[in-house]
């Protein structure tokens, strides 16, 4: 299980760090988003393939393929929260200026 609990904090803890970051040789706040989504898409990635292997009768161990379904779900939802908020805060500034 502290698989799991790991994924989410670690992902909140880039996300949060991003406001406070500065851009340094093509580093910054969009390279930070594109590290995040390739985190998710690997994640999601392992998980299929732990699936498959499970699928195709390989010595895959169930709680492996649950732990890392989970963990994909977990890394995407929290993705999607993260862009909800980035709208949310576009859509704001939007408001402000008119």
């Amino acid at each position: 299980m502290s698989a799991i609990r790991g994924v989410a904090p670690d992902m909140v803890r880039q996300a949060y760090d991003l406001g406070s970051e500065k851009p340094a040789g093509g580093g910054g706040f969009a390279q930070q988003l594109e590290n995040m989504i390739g985190q998710v898409s690997e994640a999601q990635m392992k998980s299929g393939e732990l699936q498959v292997a499970a699928i195709r009768g390989e010595d895959v161990a169930v709680h492996d393929v649950m732990i890392a379904s989970a963990q994909a779900g977990l890394a995407f939802d929290l993705m999607v929260e993260i862009r909800n908020k980035l709208v949310d805060a576009y859509q704001e500034l939007m408001r402000t200026q008119v």
